[in-house]
């Protein structure tokens, strides 16, 4: 093997050990604006608002400790609104296993970034809460109350509670 070739892959593994452990996210990487899918690969029910909560914490990401907060507050607000321990306790190992960032899904962790263009785990760069705080305004902008049921439209039909909102959104 020539030198320029040996060089050529030092430089290679160096750029990729910095891509995935010490570099973290990437600069200049923009944040996707907000989507929901409801509840991924679940029927939507009558939690459908509890997944469009997680959808919320899952899009921008962050450390594991979020992620796993994240998962906690899905199992809780399922088991609330259904008393169902056994679809809770389903849907909490579904997002567990399913949610992994490191798999290029439409609905893992950090999901509003572009796959692997970020560590899998890290505390957002200020310039990432920045766009996130942008961003979240412009979904709590979106946001639509319905005096008839005294929830926000967040899609076709689809509405979270004023309480839930005000998570998102705490100036409603």
């Amino acid at each position: 093997m020539t030198t320029g070739r040996k060089i050529r892959r030092l430089l290679t593994a160096l750029s990729m050990w910095c891509f995935w452990e010490a570099c973290g996210y990437v600069a200049g990487v923009d944040l996707a604006d907000f989507k929901s899918d409801g509840c991924s690969m679940f029927p939507d029910g009558n939690y459908y608002s509890c997944c469009y909560l997680h959808d919320v914490a899952y899009w921008s990401g962050g450390t594991a400790e979020e992620r796993e907060h994240a998962d906690k507050a899905l199992r809780a607000c399922i088991l609330e609104i259904t008393q169902n321990q056994a679809l809770a306790e389903a849907m909490f190992q579904g997002v567990r296993i399913g949610g992994s960032p490191e798999l290029p899904t439409s609905y893992r962790w950090g999901y509003g970034w572009p796959f692997l263009q970020h560590k899998a785990y890290a505390p957002l760069t200020a310039q990432e809460r920045t766009q996130v705080v942008e961003k979240t305004q412009k979904l709590c902008h979106s946001l639509r109350f319905d005096p008839s049921t005294g929830a926000f439209v967040v899609g076709v039909k689809r509405e979270i509670s004023a309480a839930q909102a005000r998570q998102i959104c705490p100036d409603l």
